[in-house]
């Protein structure tokens, strides 16, 4: 029986890195401080794991986005992993998530997209917008649970496609997504401010973004 648990553990460990320690010992039917002596003996490290997926997934998104021919897309689309302890969602705290980010141009607004997120993403041959990349189960149920508009300096570290003013201010749109009632992601997009018109209402879930005429 023991074995068994150990084995079971290992190969869901394998098989889902982003699976928490509580989640492996619930679905093997044991407890959290086994699974720890069981993912140490086998030298099995869950935040290494995760980064080597990221790292898989970074090279992935170059390859298919030279073969997508995405006009939209005129950097390239990057994943890395950070610590859940440098964003604001509490029950991230001891995860480790994923960070992808872009350039997107489309119409008339041209825009640096960051998607944060403890999901495990898919990058495939049409990604249209950077929602796209979380699983599909995710995406059908995921609900704005809040937005937060703010005006900054320009960073200095954003993408250089992007071609802004050192001195020009811009907006800095965060947007959390939700699914069940629990945090799914974090879309932090930033646009120069020069001419943006936003748009709040009743009848949209979130907010407009338009260039004024």
């Amino acid at each position: 029986m023991e074995q068994s648990i150990k084995a079971r553990v290992i190969a869901l460990a394998q098989e889902d890195p982003f699976l928490t320690v509580k989640n492996l010992a619930k679905e093997a039917g044991t407890t959290t401080p086994y699974v720890r002596t069981i993912l140490s003996e086998a030298g099995l490290s869950l935040n290494e794991m995760r980064r080597l997926y990221a790292r898989r997934l970074e090279q992935s998104a170059g390859a298919v986005k030279s073969a997508a021919g995405i006009e939209e897309v005129q950097a390239e689309l990057t994943i890395t992993t950070i610590e859940g302890d440098k964003t604001a969602v509490r029950e991230w705290a001891e995860q480790t998530l994923f960070l992808a980010s872009r350039v997107e141009r489309r119409q008339s607004l041209t825009s640096f997209v960051q998607l944060i997120t403890p999901h495990r993403l898919t990058v495939e041959t049409a990604v249209k917008n950077m929602r796209d990349l979380l699983p599909p189960a995710c995406r059908k149920g995921a609900r704005i649970a809040r937005q937060e508009a703010q005006v900054l300096p320009a960073p200095k570290r954003l993408d250089p496609n992007l071609d802004w003013p050192p001195a020009s201010q811009v907006l800095k749109l965060t947007t959390l997504l939700t699914c069940d009632q629990e945090p799914l992601a974090l879309e932090v997009k930033w646009l120069a401010l020069d001419g943006l018109v936003l748009t709040w209402s009743h009848l949209e879930p979130e907010v407009v973004i338009q260039v004024g005429s």
